[in-house]
């Protein structure tokens, strides 16, 4: 044979010994987990890394209220304050997430969370919305009375007279509450204290803060275990609730990040009872979520869950705020906010909560649709498709005996400053289309594949033989495969013998 046949077959058996390899081991392996396994490994080529560097990506939308009847409450001709929603107020929010270190079992990085903020006039409720004047209640002096109730209640007694010429209520730009909110007791104060004179609510909210996180990536942890936090600023336990922890059992509050998640991935193979806790660093907790329901978003199928339940009791050390015992549906925030002021959370408009809102307010309207955080998970990839992230920061404000008349009258409310919702952007189109392979054809595609290997191993040991067998062709192949040299040497012969015809000379 010439050495271009030899060559031939060569190429043809290896092709056939590959394929026979590839359907060995697909034997043994499903598909889905040899992808997943792959996935958590999180290299730095994979086409989901740069969606996540720039993460988290979407919009802030902001509401404030608007007191109409201030005056009428400040006479006392009306009991209840009536309640105006201004909003939603948007910001496009773009963050980064900074690379520490990396190797096979571990990714250590810094989460910056707001490394693009821009106002989006156009999607506001007006685009000259930050310009328009609403009338607040004051909240730092109802803030430094309930702190004061409960740290120094003597203090009451010259409270008002320090502050006499505060009024009540503050009007002023949606800007000034958003941005610059400061009042002269502030200013006064933080020339001689670490007291911040800046209180307004996305001035400190969106503030950058130390956010270092060691995870868990690659198999050997267990692919239900990818992204799962060790540490957050090299610690276990969030900072700043660390003083915190000796008068409570860090088992029973949500203070220990081992084992959470940063909520920018999570490990594939979702299930509705698969525990997925996430870091809420605005609320210094570790909030769990609470699966809700199967759902259909973009021809996926997905999971829906929801970041805080109707009634919810809080832990037993978030279920007071400078001694007022708060509400079910909230819980304690005030180690996080500025100036540790008396501050908690509950969802938007008081929805799901106990407090009985209606006895102080007029004008809030509270539904599932509108103020319901959650979080649709795709389960088999671990990828979140959607996010809208709901939270309203409330003023828990104490009995207020002892102070005067105008103070009083806000005993026991709960005051709102504004409430928030971060609404994750969609996601890129690869990696859209990544989730639905995944989804749609890695999940079915098994055994057509293993067909396919079995098909190309035969066509090769088929096109080896013919090639060896000098090109010939199918047909050819199978006369000497079945019948071998005979197949070649016999035929039919019939043999005739020769007669000569006889010449008779006749002599005359």
């Amino acid at each position: 044979m010439r050495l271009a046949q030899w060559v031939k077959i060569v190429l043809c058996l290896v092709l056939a010994a590959l394929n026979l390899y590839l359907f060995v081991v697909s034997c043994g392996v499903e598909y889905p987990i040899l992808v997943a396994r792959e996935h958590v490994r999180f290299r730095q080529e994979m086409p989901t890394m740069d969606s996540w560097i720039n993460s988290p990506f979407g919009k802030l939308k902001n509401y404030v209220f608007n007191v109409t009847n201030a005056e009428e409450f400040r006479s006392g001709r009306d009991k209840k304050l009536k309640v105006e929603e201004i909003g939603p107020i948007v910001y496009k929010i773009v963050g980064f997430n900074d690379i520490l270190e990396r190797n096979a079992t571990n990714i250590k990085y810094s989460k910056h969370r707001y490394r693009i903020v821009e106002f989006l006039p156009e999607e506001s409720v007006a685009p000259d919305v930050l310009n328009w004047t609403i009338t607040s209640t004051n909240n730092v002096i109802l803030g430094a009375a309930a702190k004061l109730k409960h740290t120094m209640p003597i203090v009451a007694l010259g409270f008002d007279a320090a502050l006499a010429l505060e009024d009540m209520f503050v009007t002023d730009s949606v800007y000034y509450f958003l941005w610059e909110f400061t009042r002269p007791l502030l200013q006064s104060i933080s020339r001689v204290s670490n007291i911040r004179p800046n209180v307004a609510v996305l001035y400190n909210a969106l503030k950058e803060k130390e956010e270092v996180y060691s995870v868990k990536i690659g198999p050997e942890h267990g692919i239900e275990n990818f992204f799962r936090i060790e540490t957050l600023n090299n610690e276990v336990i969030i900072r700043e609730q660390r003083p915190h922890t000796f008068r409570y059992d860090s088992d029973s509050c949500p203070y220990n990040v081992t084992g959470a998640l940063d909520n920018s991935l999570f490990p594939p193979f979702v299930q509705p009872d698969t525990p997925l806790d996430i870091v809420a660093i605005e609320s210094c907790r570790v909030l769990p979520l609470n699966f809700q329901r199967r759902e259909r978003y973009n021809g996926l199928d997905i999971f829906r869950y929801t970041l805080l339940q109707e009634n919810q009791k809080p832990p037993r050390c978030l279920d007071t705020s400078y001694g007022v015992k708060l509400h079910d549906g909230m819980f304690d925030v005030s180690q996080c906010v500025i100036n540790d002021a008396p501050s908690a959370f509950s969802m938007p408009h008081f929805y799901g909560s106990s407090y009985n809102w209606s006895e102080h307010y007029e004008g809030y309207t509270p539904n599932a649709e509108d103020h319901e955080p959650y979080i649709l998970l795709e389960p088999i990839t671990g990828i979140p498709v959607m996010e809208k992230y709901r939270f309203q920061s409330n003023i828990p404000i104490p009995d207020l005996r002892g102070f005067s008349n105008r103070l009083r009258r806000f005993s026991n409310m709960m005051i709102p400053s504004f409430w928030y919702e971060f609404e994750m952007g969609q996601l890129p189109g690869f990696v859209t289309a990544l989730i639905w392979i995944n989804v749609n054809l890695v999940a079915h595609m098994q055994p057509y594949c293993m067909g396919l290997f079995l098909l190309v191993a035969l066509w090769s040991v088929l096109k080896a033989s013919r090639v060896a067998c000098g090109d010939v062709g199918y047909v050819g192949l199978f006369r000497k495969l079945c019948c071998g040299n005979m197949g070649a040497a016999t035929a039919l012969e019939t043999k005739f013998q020769a007669t000569t015809p006889s010449i008779h000379v006749t002599v005359k």
